[in-house]
């Protein structure tokens, strides 16, 4: 007894302990979750979980449940809610017809919204109220449906608890065989997939267990209660534990082992314990009284015997009340009180003659005549034995007829166990053939695993190669970085020293260390650029542009090269309006490395000609000299990397490797060829973007050409280019048209009258124009009060030092030569812009109007000064205009209006409201007048106007910027 209770105790503590962590888990999921099935489904298993903890709290999460399903959102929770409450019911209450209509709303509901999961366990305990109830023929429709329907969606899941409640449902109608083999059936089905599997598994078990205990087979029947006890110790489950030990009573009272089955009864008898039912314990009840009748504990077998008869009376259930009457009626016989044994039994036997012949009717009809015999009514008991005769025929026959019945319905079980195997014959086959398809699918897994890690094996290649390219190109351009640092160091001290040796053959010397100090940057430069190529790193960049003028603007610097050499020099580049897309660095470096190569190889008087032609999908160039001492037979080696003809010539070295490799890259041909001493390289490049190392930078469409006059209220800056070359101002209009509005001068001349006209926010000049060069060009701009502060880039061929000291000597503010990369023209230009807008900026942020502060150069200095000599003199003219201060300084308004916001970024009308309303900060600072009198002073004749001003301007009221301040 105290070893069954210790367990008990065991199982209670484990389940408790367990269920509180699984409630803060589920908790958890249902207050996160979005996904309303999960939601619903942990609602379930939360609230089974509090039947046996908390009652109350289990009451409250059922009311959630409903209130989910408000304007009929959430039907599946109201579904689900009925079910639980039921449940609840089956617990608290004792309304059983409540409790049966509540599983009929939630199966009916769960069928409607196709949830054929829950629909099955909802009808498993609906059709288990019903035969609880004893409405058998009720039942039995309800499980025919039930078996229907899972027979109509293949849903063989389930076929474990319709064999099952089908094998209550025989038992109560006394179909023995047919129970038993229905029980049995259902061990076939169990898969576990929902908890009440577990819980229909082990009662399934006891019942078969209970069977071979009438049949008295106990062996067979401690083997099916072994393998329940298995399961129970396994789950760790209260209620099964619960459930399981009234069952083990129930065997072990009809073993006649009374003690036994009293140790697994009074340890599940707790009034507190919510895992016992309120009918459920009432049949506990009666099982202990039974007990304690049969040891002749009349006492307590009296007290257990009245309890279930006052609530089997109060519940109208006929037989448990025939049973409780029938075992008090023996316990007063036992005592001697004939008189209420009689009237016991006189009621069982009026509640026995509405029912059918059971055999509970024939054991009262033994207790009948246990009692005449105990009173020695001899007559009265042969008469009660006639009647037991009497009804043990009825019996007898109602047990044939039930076994005609029995055998119809074996045949018809036997038609639904072929459409069972039928069904699970095709279950099989589908599961057969979803395993050949998940070995199909395995197999091309396995296919593609193989693909995969081959593919994953090339790409760990190409990235090992990819990160040796890597590797290569850094330290390449590591080596270009180490190679110009002490080149740096060699020409820095040698250009010194050729300033200050008069030695002439001492500085011819020098110059040659210059000279080939600077060829090795070249040959460095070079050496990197072919690392990028090999390395596959280097991409062509396809823009859209006119190829004849960009050709142009690469020649025009060799022309000025040949006039210092003397070397006769010819171009003839084909004129067309067309653009096409071409990559503008790649061609620059080609064609400046073939006409290098020919200046180097040219002497004086000798002849180096340039000619190109383009067609819709290709342009081509030739570029010969005369003159050259190159072999046919050196021809094919010319490309290779330095390459020397003989001993005693110097070699080509890697500058036309590079122009190979770069016309590869274009997917373009070269071809050498020499006749008569000139050596001619055919260069053809395509005009096309199908290729796979190009990559196409679209460009905006092309704006109107702006005319040399400026709309006043343009807000792009201006930009004038100065060059004697169309075609080089044509390449720079493409670069900057869509960012700015572009002026066009010939020469300097031009220039400078246009400058002081318009007032550009930028000037890009040549150095090299006739009339007057970039040099002087410059030098007037930044003399002229009008033009001073416009930022000026000279560009030129000249790419000696001497030409951009020069240069810098103008008080030019950036110097280039060409060829010019038009990323670095545009960054320059950018740069000044933004360099005079932060001038501005200083401007406003300034109180009193400082020319050390915003200009750089003493022109400038003088014009603020002049400023602020007319704004003493008139700031408290409200009458005086930008014309008049126009005038004042000597300008036309519009001159003083671009040369005001190049300057300082406003308005000539701006600066003058600008300056007053400064002056007044500090009147109003010192207390001077009242605002009236001070905005009078300094030039406001309106108020109000004078207030909305300063608030615009300093971001409060004059008032406000007294208290302040």
């Amino acid at each position: 007894m105290k070893k069954i209770f210790f367990l008990l105790l065991f199982f209670t503590l484990i389940s408790f302990g367990q269920y509180e962590k699984e409630i803060d888990s589920l908790n958890k999921i249902i207050s996160t979750t979005k996904d309303t099935q999960i939601k619903v489904d942990n609602y379930r298993e939360l609230v089974q979980i509090l039947y046996v903890t908390d009652l109350e709290e289990a009451q409250k999460k059922i009311n959630i449940l409903y209130k989910q399903n408000q304007n009929n959102s959430c039907e599946k929770c109201e579904a689900m809610a009925d079910f639980l409450q039921a449940k609840h019911n089956n617990i608290t209450k004792n309304e059983e017809d409540e409790t049966i209509n509540l599983f009929k709303k939630s199966t009916e509901r769960s069928y409607r919204i196709k949830d054929y999961n829950f629909y099955s366990i909802a009808m498993m305990h609906f059709i288990n109220h019903y035969i609880n109830k004893n409405k058998m023929n009720e039942a039995d429709l309800e499980l025919k449906k039930y078996f229907e329907l899972t027979k109509k969606i293949n849903y063989t899941d389930y076929y474990n608890s319709i064999y099952y409640l089908y094998g209550k449902l025989y038992k109560k109608m006394g179909y023995n065989n047919l129970a038993l083999k229905n029980f049995l059936l259902a061990q076939k089905y169990f898969v576990f997939k929902e908890p009440d599997d577990i819980s229909i598994k082990i009662n399934d078990l006891q019942e078969i267990a209970l069977f071979y205990t009438d049949l008295k087979n106990y062996k067979k029947a401690d083997y099916y209660l072994k393998q329940a006890d298995q399961l129970i110790k396994k789950n760790k489950n209260i209620v099964n534990y619960v459930n399981s030990n009234f069952r083990l009573g129930e065997i072990e009272l009809k073993r006649k082992n009374y003690k036994k089955s009293l140790s697994y009864l009074t340890n599940i008898l707790n009034p507190k314990d919510t895992a016992v039912t309120v009918s459920f314990k009432y049949d506990i009840a009666l099982l202990l009284g039974q007990n304690y009748q049969e040891i002749n504990d009349l006492k307590n077998a009296s007290l257990f015997t009245e309890m279930a008869i006052k609530q089997f009376t109060k519940k109208n259930d006929t037989i448990y009340l025939v049973n409780s009457l029938n075992n008090n009626a023996k316990i007063n016989l036992k005592k001697n009180n004939f008189s209420a044994a009689k009237k016991d039994i006189d009621l069982a036997k009026k509640l026995l003659s509405k029912q059918e012949v059971t055999l509970d009717f024939l054991d009262v009809y033994n207790t009948d005549i246990n009692y005449y015999k105990k009173t020695k009514n001899y007559e009265s008991a042969i008469k009660a034995i006639s009647e037991k005769d009497f009804y043990q025929e009825k019996y007898n026959q109602k047990t044939n007829l039930a076994n005609l019945n029995e055998q119809d319905i074996i045949y018809q079980t036997e038609k639904k166990e072929q459409q069972i195997k039928l069904l699970s014959t095709q279950n099989e086959l589908a599961q057969k053939q979803k395993y050949i398809y998940i070995g199909l699918l395995g197999l091309f897994v396995l296919i593609g695993g193989s693909l995969f890690y081959s593919y994953r094996n090339k790409i760990k290649t190409a990235q090992k190669l990819k990160e040796l390219n890597e590797l290569k190109s850094r330290f390449f351009a590591n080596i270009s970085h180490e190679f110009r640092t002490p080149l740096t160091l060699i020409k820095s001290p040698v250009q010194s020293l050729q300033s200050e040796l008069s030695d002439e053959n001492q500085k011819n010397k020098l110059q040659l260390i210059d000279t080939n100090s600077s060829r090795m940057l070249e040959l460095v430069d070079q050496l990197l650029e072919l690392s990028k190529i090999d390395s596959g790193n280097l991409k062509l960049i396809l823009k859209d542009g006119n190829v004849g003028s960009f050709l142009n603007s690469i020649i025009e610097p060799f022309e000025f090269e040949a006039k210092e050499k003397g070397i006769h020099f010819i171009s003839n580049i084909q004129k067309n309006t067309t653009n096409h897309l071409f990559d503008k660095d790649v061609v620059e470096k080609i064609i400046t490395n073939l006409v290098s190569n020919a200046f180097k190889y040219s002497n004086k008087n000798e002849t180096i000609t340039f000619t190109s032609s383009e067609t819709e999908t290709n342009f081509k160039f030739i570029i010969s000299n005369t003159g050259s001492d190159v072999k046919k037979e050196d021809l094919p080696k010319l490309f290779e990397r330095f390459y020397q003809k003989n001993e005693t010539n110097q070699g080509v070295g890697i500058g036309l490797a590079l122009v190979k490799e770069l016309i590869d890259l274009y997917k373009g041909t070269i071809e050498t060829t020499l006749e008569n001493g000139k050596l001619s390289f055919i260069v053809q490049l395509p005009l096309s973007i199908s290729n796979e190392n190009a990559i196409v930078i679209s460009s905006k469409p092309d704006e109107q050409i702006v005319p040399n006059s400026i709309d006043n209220d343009s807000e792009l800056p201006i930009l004038l280019l100065v060059d004697d070359n169309t075609e080089i101002r044509s390449v720079l209009k493409d670069i900057f048209k869509n960012n700015y509005k572009i002026l066009e001068a010939a020469d300097g001349e031009i220039a400078l009258k246009l400058a002081q006209k318009e007032i550009p926010d930028c000037i890009i000049s040549d150095v090299m124009m006739p009339k007057m060069d970039g040099f002087e060009f410059t030098k007037k701009i930044k003399n002229n009060e009008l033009t001073s502060f416009i930022p000026v880039i000279l560009l030129t061929a000249k790419t000696s030092d001497e030409a951009h000291l020069e240069g810098l000597k103008s008080t030019a503010d950036a110097f280039l030569t060409k060829p010019f990369n038009n990323d670095i023209v545009k960054a320059t230009v950018v740069q000044l812009i933004e360099e005079r807008k932060k001038l501005h900026k200083r401007y406003s942020q300034e109180l009193v109007l400082r020319p050390v502060d915003i200009v750089i150069n003493s022109v400038d200095e003088k014009f603020i000064e002049k400023l602020q000599t007319v704004l003493e003199k008139q700031l408290s003219n409200s009458e005086f205009s930008s014309e008049d201060f126009a005038t004042e300084i000597g300008m036309s308004r519009m001159q003083l209006h671009r040369k005001l916001k190049s300057l300082l970024g406003v308005s000539a009308t701006e600066f003058l409201r600008n300056e007053r309303l400064k002056v007044s900060t500090e009147l109003l600072k010192q207390g001077n007048g009242t605002i009236s009198e001070i905005a009078y002073s300094v030039g406001f004749n309106d108020v109000s106007y004078f207030s909305k001003c300063f608030k615009e301007m300093y971001h409060c009221t004059p008032t406000e910027y007294i208290e302040r301040n």
